[in-house]
């Protein structure tokens, strides 16, 4: 008798999620799924992303600003970039599931911190001037803001802990 394979499903808050094999969600968040290893990769080579997990598009202009630490989600850089990442990558999401649903402005960025050898992915914001963006993230306890039309980073002149 040939095998068939055996599709898990499980209820989440924000639907039906249907598993793979690997464990990993299929359903939700359909774009990502091509896109995950790629992102894990960009991490390494680039320092970070910021994509909606909707398309899996990331926005060319305005500025990356995480929502704050409550939603942030601290990765070991050697274990992230080692071949955990992507695993890290859907749990984040499907741990954030429910609040991507309800704010579909919300994005989902990571940002290598070399010298900390950490990996913190988060909940983002795409704030269009400057000004607006560096005041959110200093609301935030967050030292630099992202600019996606030139591709880089802005210190925001907050100067506290990590």
């Amino acid at each position: 008798m040939p095998s068939t394979p055996i599709t898990v499903c499980a209820i989440a808050a924000a639907g039906l999620l249907v598993l793979a094999a690997d464990g990993t969600p299929t359903s939700m968040f359909p774009a990502m799924r091509s896109r995950v290893d790629s992102l894990v990769q960009l991490v390494g080579r680039a320092g970070g992303f910021t994509v909606d997990p909707r398309d899996g598009e990331g926005p060319r202009a305005g500025y990356a600003v995480a929502t704050g630490r409550a939603t942030a989600k601290i990765e070991p850089a050697d274990r992230f970039l080692g071949g955990d990442g992507a695993q890290a990558l859907w749990t984040y999401l499907t741990d954030k599931a429910e609040q991507l649903h309800d704010d579909p402005a919300l994005l989902v960025g990571a940002w290598y911190d070399r010298p900390g050898g950490r990996i913190v992915l988060s909940l983002v914001e795409l704030v269009p001037d400057r000004a607006t963006a560096i005041s959110a993230a200093v609301s935030n306890r967050q030292r630099s803001i992202y600019d996606l039309a030139t591709g880089v980073e802005v210190p925001t002149g907050y100067a506290g802990q990590r």
